[in-house]
């Protein structure tokens, strides 16, 4: 089977690439960019010619590519998420792919902004496309190896020899290692009864803090003591909120900065481990630790 994979030289495709090799597949990646696979098509969702024929003799598609960060633009949101979602599923119907595999986000049941609006509207031209097969993923936040965004940047101030009092009792939300999430991927494949939506987190939630704390405990620094309360959080979004509104630029501290802090994201459904036969091989507190052992080896991080 020939597998179209978009987004293939991003985090999770640059995990899920090899490892659909070594399950036997054979992978056309799609990127923006040029890539090192001796099948590759150069395309861009948001430009639908540069999509064309690029579906042809694959049998399955697993997508991957879209705007990662929440805080952009919602015109980029909907021109790359919705609109090249559609134009990817008229290329895969035209080429007669049998199975399409579409990576959501958690965010599409938990949250209402942007970026969850757009991968709903995403995941409803997915499952209105008319293919033989289709599955959603919805990951948690992916943590591993080369991992970017919120918790790397918290990593590194874990690092700081100045402790931050991050409050106990913020949100919580739920994580994923990249290597259990390509795991599932890889094993949603060729199951084509499995059209359905699945949640993917390594079954436990955690707040800020104990991840923060934890990190400090990996990085063998001292661990904090102090504590803010819980609603000074809320309270300095509240003011970015109306620094935003006044300035007309947005503030580092405002409502979408701190959304990790402020704002739940959990889920404990476990049905895609129960319907593969797995269970999660990776806890975030491993994961933590594995990073810091590489960055002190490394003489710092990269």
């Amino acid at each position: 089977m020939r597998v179209l994979v978009t987004g293939a030289l991003g985090f999770i495709g640059a995990a899920l690439v090899p490892a659909l090799e070594a399950a036997g597949y054979g992978v056309r990646g799609v990127g923006r960019g040029a890539g090192s696979l001796a099948d590759w098509r150069q395309a861009d969702l948001t430009r639908p010619a540069s999509l064309a024929g690029v579906c042809a003799d694959c049998e399955a598609v697993i997508h991957l590519a879209g705007v990662a960060h929440t805080r952009a633009a919602g015109a980029d949101h909907r021109a790359v998420t919705v609109e090249g979602t559609r134009a990817l599923l008229a290329e895969a119907r035209a080429a007669g792919v049998a199975r399409f595999v579409f990576v959501s986000s958690i965010k599409a049941e938990c949250a209402r902004d942007e970026y969850a609006d757009s991968r709903r509207a995403a995941e409803e031209l997915v499952r209105a496309a008319g293919l033989p097969s289709c599955a959603i993923v919805r990951p948690a936040l992916v943590y591993g190896p080369g991992m970017r965004g919120n918790l790397d940047r918290l990593l590194r101030l874990a690092d700081q020899p100045w402790p931050l009092p991050i409050p106990r009792g913020l949100a919580r939300r739920s994580l994923v290692h990249r290597d259990d999430l390509v795991r599932v991927l890889v094993a949603l494949l060729p199951r084509h009864a499995s059209t359905g939506t699945y949640t993917v987190t390594d079954g436990t939630p955690y707040t800020a803090r104990e991840i923060y704390d934890a990190l400090r405990a990996a990085l063998r620094r001292p661990p904090v003591r102090a504590a803010l309360p819980t609603g000074a959080v809320t309270a300095l979004a509240r003011f970015g909120d109306a620094v935003t509104r006044w300035t007309g630029r947005a503030c580092p501290w405002d409502t979408r900065a701190l959304a990790p802090l402020i704002e739940s994201c959990v889920s404990t459904d476990d049905g895609v481990w129960k319907t593969l036969g797995m269970a999660p091989r990776y806890s975030l507190m491993q994961a933590v630790a594995d990073r810091a052992a590489a960055a002190r080896a490394g003489g710092g991080f990269s």
